[in-house]
């Protein structure tokens, strides 16, 4: 690898304890306590791929100049800091204005949407000229459409967290015609203009090849998302989790499953983690109350940390996660790696899973008898539970690990910047 220090960007959207300490919450943040109690969103943990990423990159501040520039609500100005040798760039996050909510509702974004978030990144991005811009989870538009304003002498690769246009995607997504429509061509913008696409996903590379972009360039760029093994042993207090970041990717699916099983086993619990919507909640407790699973049912609302989090998913014997979208979602791998038996959806990863030992019990999404059946057989059979709980930690000790992840990111980039300037050399 060369030795010469190369500059990066990470342009993404990430919240974590850590960041949050350095930044000063404006008086309309602060005057705004009440929106947990109205069920707004809170500052609390997200993209936690991000976090681990960077917990690897500070090992590797000799041949990499990190700068993070990041979106994040509730500040009124630009913080500028240095921590562990990593520089981070932290501005208001547009969709903060009212607007732009509206705007959303309304299915009025254009390609000029986000534009004070657009102009910000641009001239950030303007003083610290960097070598390579890595936008990571372009599915963001108020971060990723900037990618559209980054000169063309400054290499970019772009991350896939998911593929928009991925007909599967389309199919299973919720949004109107319009919202998907607006997504799905910002998101062929945004891979027109990249110059290297970072996915390990042999179906989104074909799409993309096919569809979009017959001459892409693909690297082996994956998300940081392995997580340690934990064998804390914590005392059980429900049977089931469903967890999300957001508990509208799959929630419904979750309680109707539930609800089934119910029938059979009257004494089973669930506790769902995740933020909400007052109108989904509102529809998930009527559904609630027409399936009789009330007292059943716990809510916890949207937790501060992500280590809030696994020690939450902890207090449960299995994890009840079907997948509308996801390939395979990193909610998966938290519950294998706290050795929580999965059941889940059938996608075109998830079987993976299973190719060295069974893991995670699959039926097909929206057969909410099947996915009930496998959670009775958990229920029910302790010896076959505890099997595979075993198989969850052993296959989690042998994933990639996120220094491997990370250490592979800093080799791309050199190999990507020497591939730029060749190609422009002339």
């Amino acid at each position: 690898m060369n030795n010469k220090k190369i500059k990066i960007v990470w342009l993404c959207a990430f919240s974590n304890k850590s960041i949050r300490s350095h930044l000063s919450f404006s008086w309309w943040y602060w005057g705004n306590m009440l929106r947990r109690a109205l069920g707004m969103k809170q500052h609390v943990d997200y993209a936690v791929w991000d976090t681990n990423a960077l917990a690897e990159m500070k090992h590797y501040t000799d041949k990499v100049e990190l700068h993070v520039v990041v979106p994040h609500s509730g500040i009124a100005k630009i913080h500028e800091f240095e921590d562990s040798g990593i520089f981070y760039h932290v501005f208001w996050h547009e969709s903060d204005i009212i607007t732009e909510k509206i705007k959303r509702k309304l299915n009025l974004r254009s390609e000029k949407s986000f534009p004070k978030n657009r102009k910000t990144i641009a001239r950030l991005i303007n003083k610290i000229q960097p070598d390579i811009v890595h936008v990571i989870g372009i599915e963001n538009k108020f971060h990723s459409m900037s990618v559209l304003d980054i000169p063309k002498d400054i290499p970019v690769i772009a991350q896939l967290q998911t593929l928009v246009n991925d007909p599967r995607f389309k199919a299973s997504c919720g949004v109107s015609e319009k919202e998907y429509a607006y997504n799905s061509e910002m998101e062929k913008r945004i891979l027109m203009r990249a110059d290297y696409i970072g996915t390990q996903v042999t179906r989104f590379r074909e799409i993309i090849a096919k569809e979009i972009k017959p001459d892409a360039i693909f690297v082996d760029t994956s998300l940081a998302l392995s997580e340690p093994v934990i064998q804390e042993e914590v005392k059980k207090e429900f049977d089931f989790v469903y967890f999300a970041a957001d508990i509208s990717k799959a929630a419904d699916l979750a309680i109707e499953a539930f609800g089934v099983a119910y029938k059979d086993k009257p004494d089973i619990t669930l506790d769902i983690i995740g933020g909400y919507s007052s109108e989904l909640k509102s529809s998930l407790d009527h559904r609630i109350s027409e399936l009789g699973i009330g007292d059943n049912v716990t809510f916890e609302g949207k937790l501060t940390t992500h280590d809030d989090v696994m020690r939450q998913i902890r207090k449960s014997r299995f994890a009840l996660l079907p997948l509308k979208i996801d390939l395979v979602s990193g909610t998966i791998r938290e519950s294998m790696a706290c050795g929580l038996p999965v059941v889940s959806t059938i996608t075109p990863a998830t079987p993976n899973l299973n190719k060295k030992r069974e893991c995670v019990l699959l039926s097909e999404m929206g057969n909410h008898k099947a996915m009930a059946q496998n959670m009775l057989r958990l229920v029910e059979n302790p010896e076959y539970a505890n099997l595979l709980r075993e198989n969850c930690l052993h296959t989690t000790n042998e994933r990639i690990t996120n220094k491997e992840i990370v250490e592979d990111y800093v080799s791309t980039y050199y190999n990507c910047l020497r591939d730029f300037n060749q190609k422009n050399r002339g």
